[in-house]
């Protein structure tokens, strides 16, 4: 299950990735507004968060 969700996690994270790319390529003729480009940011930062998160904990229980 857990590896399910981190494939889940990380596919979201590289579309979010590639459309912010695609945004940026477009620059003032996206049509995304920027809410969705904000969401789109919240999901990478997320994911980096989460990451330190699993690392942190990883490296807490390594310590004991």
């Amino acid at each position: 299950m857990a590896q399910y969700q981190q494939s889940l996690r990380s596919k979201v994270v590289r579309e979010a990735k590639l459309k912010l790319s695609v945004h940026r390529e477009q620059g003032t003729k996206s049509t995304m507004s920027i809410f969705e480009v904000a969401n789109l940011m919240d999901q990478i930062k997320k994911d980096n968060e989460a990451t330190e998160m699993e690392q942190t904990i990883f490296f807490s229980m390594s310590m004991n």
